[in-house]
């Protein structure tokens, strides 16, 4: 067994939530990888639920397949795996467990109380949420991990043994909402292998076709999986995201309690849609049009990118009157949105 190993990451491209943040980390810029994205991370959706921190009202939004991403994506194998076979399989002892896994060249994620790790002394709160362990070093007694909790952003940074395992020991099933969301009943880990030598999916243009559609239509798209769970009937899907998370900002900005968490949702779905038009564009698929993508970057991606921003300053500063500046943003992405979308979908239905 090693003293010390770093199993490869690179920064990600996303980092609007820890599940793409994680994802994105360890296939960075595979080729295989890109095709399975770009035929992806296309629909937006959002929800109103109970904030598990704070229990105050969340507009929860995120780009499909979400969370699920680390179980549907061909790139990676993801074995669950229960508290139960950890204490069988290392006598109790989740760092012997973590350390092996990394040995072995797995990954691994999983619900940890943060709370204990970023402070040693007695709280009368938990603070569930997923870590990203990817390395060790026996010496200085860290993992190298990925989080949001310890900077003021999405980092690669370290953690002691002492406070992963403090951080693990004390969550409950209750608390791994990671498993309670799967039906599980049960709380763990995930462990996860890359599985990117041989392609196993092919940009699917067909899939892509659809969903936009679906985007733009406002379309449920979750209908497609009713096998998987039984549906939320409270779920606004495509273009009607730009209203819903409007109208949760405003609602901030009057009450003075912030969280830009659904709008960096959306500069990221933005993000990927510039990157796969491009993409689409270098290989064929859709005609080369430069100065639509300038377009879509400039008019779409850079107006949701300064909404963000101007949210950011207004819960810095507590100056209301810009808000309609945000309107503004928010209008002119959507308009050249749909403008430019229904140009990309025609020309593919097209084909």
């Amino acid at each position: 067994m090693a003293d010390r190993k770093i199993l490869p990451v690179k920064y990600p491209k996303i980092t609007s939530w820890q599940w793409h943040a994680t994802l994105f980390s360890i296939l960075g810029d595979d080729e295989n990888f890109k095709k399975w994205v770009f035929s992806n991370y296309i629909q937006l959706r959002c929800y109103h639920i109970t904030e598990i921190f704070t229990g105050d009202d969340m507009l929860f939004t995120d780009i499909m397949p979400g969370s699920s991403s680390l179980k549907e994506c061909p790139y990676i194998i993801t074995s669950l795996m229960t508290k139960g076979q950890i204490d069988s399989y290392c006598g109790g002892d989740v760092l012997d467990f973590i350390i092996k896994t990394i040995d072995m060249g797995g990954y691994v994620y999983g619900v940890f109380d943060e709370a204990k790790i970023i402070c040693d002394v007695e709280l009368d709160y938990k603070f569930p949420h997923e870590l990203f362990i990817y390395g060790y070093d026996k010496e200085k007694k860290i993992f190298n991990v990925g989080d949001f909790t310890f900077n003021e952003k999405y980092a690669h940074t370290t953690v002691t043994f002492d406070e992963v395992e403090r951080g693990y020991n004390v969550i409950a099933p209750k608390d791994d909402h990671m498993f309670k969301d799967d039906y599980k009943g049960v709380r763990g880990l995930y462990v996860i292998w890359k599985n990117n030598e041989t392609p196993y999916y092919e940009l699917d243009v067909k899939l892509i076709t659809r969903t936009l559609h679906e985007y733009l239509e406002c379309l449920d798209t979750k209908d497609h999986f009713r096998m998987m769970r039984n549906r939320f009937d409270d779920t606004i899907f495509g273009l009607d995201v730009y209203d819903t998370v409007y109208e949760q900002t405003m609602k901030q900005v009057d009450t003075g309690d912030f969280d830009i968490r659904a709008i960096h949702i959306m500069y990221d779905h933005k993000v990927l849609m510039y990157n796969r038009i491009k993409y689409m564009m270098e290989h064929g698929l859709l005609k080369d049009n430069q100065a639509m993508v300038e377009e879509y970057g400039n008019e779409v991606m850079e107006n949701i990118l300064a909404a963000r921003n101007l949210l950011i300053r207004i819960s810095i500063s507590g100056q209301t009157e810009y808000k309609e500046r945000f309107k503004g943003y928010f209008e002119n992405a959507k308009k050249k949105e749909v403008e430019i979308l229904n140009k990309v979908l025609a020309e593919l239905e097209g084909r």
